[in-house]
């Protein structure tokens, strides 16, 4: 193991890693520091804190054998006349503390403020004149491996040092500090007990002054004292320590015997199917066929589970872990499926070891025409764009987490379109595209929030269940292409209470259906209008993973996309919001990820890309704003307006008018006065009270011509208000922008 690969091995568990000029620090204020040290310069370990690591110091190699068991269970080091072995701490991680026997061997136990000298550093010995010169040997690996395992004292180390002589009683803390400030500090130990003796002081007197001249004193009272500036250095890091542990002792509470409260700074990263992490590095979930074998009271037992792994690309290379890796679990929180049989194999785990072994990247432009040859290979559009926005929107499935929405995909049509065949395609293609027409709510809920699934919804009319299910599903599609789309269900506990369970329902999603959706889900789609093919070998067609090998080839080189060129594609956002400068709001942040796409893949040589997607887009939104109108209570009434000659400007003859008007042309039933009244206040006209009652005094022709740009009617006469969008920020501060 290389100097960087055992950095990153020791971070792992917590501990800090710092430069030593030889035995002692190089730098005053090691206790804030964690930085790589060069290869020939020796390093620090600081133990304790949050890690939870300390080390048994053992002076005396001789003693090797006594330790042999425990060496073998956890990582531990030969130093230059002894052994460290590290211990990962079970509950509080305790005091440091010297051990002394009679034959003047001694055994350290170093935590918080202690520090080691760490593998592979050069070994220093310290002359009669105080200087440190190198003594020819090196930190080694003595155990069989480096993991840091706990060790039990009672049955593991304290027979140990009792049977070796070793004082175990617990003098006073307050007595040994007491010794110390009389006595001095013995060689040998000098750093540890002053150390101690500073953390001591520091708590009692609250008065920083005082403890240093009284540690000096110690220092002073010793048969070799530190030197000034060991004690400088000494007293520095106690003064951190301390000040650490009150703060930590404001953060953390019990909470009963087992149970520990702790407060934190920052909320820890979340691990999602497609994440982004803050270092730029790209993850991904897949699941795989995986043979579990399990020790149960000295029996083995196996089974197979289609297991969840991360597959990354990033700052430390390419990888593949466990889900259930304890680094995973400690780096990161989750609410990813550990197990989920349905999506085993979407990318096998032969093709994963290539990529990992393999500098090769996916060739973008070749990725693309293999999309849109299988588009048209097995489905006829209306519009040539229409070809290009489905390649580019299955592709999305893989990159959704980079956008603050993501678009739904939306069939209509006649039966016999072709809607469930477009579906079952998607599935294919999609990131775990998963059909799911006639599932429960309560397992969709599930499996969009534990395996960011893309949803593909057949036939919506026919969705099972009652009134309840036919509200939660209008709220999984109103709240599921944000990415803050949370919904939340009432579960009944064992006790027969009810508390609120909250999953995250942002996924991509398709469906199927002959009757439109209404105005609210219909802002939340980009629609697709299918009509019955004319070309025999189309409608003939089906496609079928296992005749047509390009399916899987091309859903394989998607998860490798995003792994090669995530980062790449996030940095591409605020140059494709400016291409389409047109949209504002809402249908502006649905539009951008297709965009986004469009211009990454016509970057990388697939020309007219982004023209053909604005001419979708362009035609879409105009489609919708039509739409909208014609279904708007305050367009209709305005066009009534528009086209009257004359207008009463009482309210009620003006409400007799525009019922009258409304039943006619589009055989509506009679709107209130309220409705009414609130209507042509939203176009802009007021109303006043008068000896007579109440009339519409501002009802003329450049008031209904301003009302008509509000609406869409006309185009405005002036630039109109673009929404701001959170995913214009700054490229440079990345975060952890993964999302299900």
């Amino acid at each position: 193991m290389n100097r960087r690969e055992l950095y990153e091995h020791l971070r792992s568990y917590g501990l800090k890693i710092f430069p030593l000029r030889d035995k002692t620090p190089a730098r005053a204020n090691w206790q804030n520091i964690d930085e790589d040290v060069p290869e020939n310069t020796p390093f620090g370990v600081q133990l304790g804190g949050s890690s939870k690591v300390f080390v048994i110091d053992v002076d005396d190699y001789s003693l090797l054998p006594y330790f042999t068991n425990i060496i073998n269970k956890t990582y531990s080091t030969k130093s230059g006349r002894g052994f460290h072995i590290y211990v990962l701490a079970k509950q509080s991680i305790g005091n440091n503390k010297q051990l002394k026997n009679n034959k003047n061997q001694g055994i350290d136990i170093k935590t918080t403020g202690g520090y080691v000298v760490g593998e592979s550093s050069d070994h220093f010995d310290k002359t009669a004149d105080g200087n440190y010169v190198k003594s020819g040997k090196k930190y080694e690996l003595l155990s069989e491996n480096r993991t840091i395992n706990p060790i039990d004292y009672e049955t593991e180390l304290k027979p140990i040092l009792k049977k070796l002589g070793f004082e175990l009683k617990k003098e006073p803390q307050a007595d040994r500090v007491a010794n110390t400030l009389v006595n001095g500090a013995e060689e040998g130990s000098r750093n540890n007990t002053l150390f101690e003796a500073s953390c001591f002081l520091l708590n009692k007197l609250k008065n920083p002054k005082v403890c240093f001249d009284l540690i000096l004193t110690a220092n002073n009272n010793s048969s070799n004292p530190l030197s000034r500036d060991e004690v400088d250095q000494l007293f520095q890091s106690a003064t951190a320590t301390v000040q650490a542990e009150l703060e930590e002792s404001n953060s953390k509470f019990e909470i009963g015997k087992d149970i520990e409260y702790h407060i934190l700074d920052e909320e820890p990263q979340q691990l999602r199917a497609i994440t982004l992490d803050e270092d730029t590095s790209r993850h991904i979930l897949v699941y795989l066929p995986t043979k579990v074998t399990k020790k149960i009271k000295d029996e083995t037992f196996s089974d197979y589970e289609a297991k969840a792994y991360i597959v990354s690309n990033g700052v430390n290379g390419k990888e593949i872990r466990a889900l259930d890796d304890p680094k995973i679990k400690e780096k990161y929180i989750s609410n990813l499926y550990s197990t989920f049989p349905e999506l085993n194999k979407r990318w096998k785990h032969i093709d994963i070891k290539k990529y990992i072994s393999s500098d090769d990247k996916v060739n973008p432009k070749e990725l693309f025409d293999d999309l849109l040859s299988l588009e048209r290979r097995y489905f006829e559009n209306q519009y040539d764009y229409d070809y290009y926005y489905e390649a580019l929107w299955k592709v999305h499935t893989y990159f959704y987490t980079l956008f603050e929405l993501t678009p739904y995909n939306d069939y209509t049509g006649m039966k016999n379109v072709g809607k469930t065949k477009r579906l079952n395609y998607s599935s294919m293609i999609s990131y775990n595209g998963i059909i799911s027409g006639d599932s429960s709510l309560s397992s969709v809920f599930r499996t969009i929030q534990g395996t960011g699934a893309t949803l593909l919804l057949d036939e919506t009319e026919n969705l099972k269940g009652g009134k309840d299910d036919r509200t939660d599903f209008e709220n999984l599609l109103r709240n599921g292409f944000s990415k803050n789309g949370r919904v939340t269900r009432a579960k009944e506990t064992k006790n027969k209470e009810f508390v609120p369970e909250s999953f995250s329902v942002f996924s991509p999603k398709g469906f199927g259906h002959i009757h439109g959706f209404d105005n609210v889900l219909a802002d939340r789609t980009i629609k697709v209008k299918l009509v019955r093919t004319t070309n025999k070998k189309i409608a003939d067609s089906e496609p079928d993973e296992r005749e047509e090998p390009l399916i899987y080839s091309i859903r394989e080189r998607l998860y490798r996309l995003w792994l090669d060129y995530g980062y790449e594609i996030y940095k591409l956002i605020p140059e494709a919001r400016q291409l389409i400068k047109e949209l504002s709001g809402r249908e502006l942040k649905l539009w951008l990820p297709i965009v986004t796409l469009a211009l990454f893949f016509e970057k990388h040589g697939v020309e007219g890309l982004i023209e053909k997607i604005r001419a979708k887009m362009l035609t879409t939104s105009e489609d919708k704003k039509i739409s909208d109108l014609e279904e708007n209570n305050d367009f209709r009434i305005l066009t009534i307006l528009t086209n009257s000659e004359s207008i009463p400007i009482r309210s009620r003859d003006l409400y007799n008018k525009l019922n009258e008007e409304l039943a006619k042309e589009y055989n509506l039933e009679k709107l209130s006065d309220i409705i009414l009244k609130e209507s042509l206040e939203r176009l802009g006209f007021r109303q006043k009270r008068d000896g007579k009652g109440t009339k519409w005094e501002n009802i003329t022709t450049e008031k209904i011509d301003e009302a008509k740009e509000r609406v869409g009617l006309v185009s405005p006469t002036q630039a109109t208000l673009s929404e701001s969008d959170s995913t214009n920020k700054p490229i440079d501060n990345v975060g952890n922008v993964g999302g299900v």
